[in-house]
């Protein structure tokens, strides 16, 4: 199956095998883990364990963190 993914200004398309990926994997596949990147799929930021099919589309934003609280 394949996933496009727009991260960093790029779209790349990733390549699995079977049906569905976690997000925790395509995490994986990009050298990230889910303490430093959001996954979102349309307006919504999905958690690892949510899945994505063939040919859909997903973007990967870098979590930045900084400043006081």
């Amino acid at each position: 199956m394949r996933v496009k993914v727009s991260y960093r200004g790029q779209t790349l398309e990733l390549e699995f095998e079977g049906e569905r990926v976690r997000v925790g994997e395509l995490l994986k596949a990009l050298g990230l883990s889910r303490e430093y990147a959001f996954v979102v799929k349309g307006e919504d930021v999905l958690e690892e364990k949510d899945t994505i099919v063939d040919g859909e589309s997903v973007r990967v934003i870098n979590a930045i963190s900084g400043g006081y609280i």
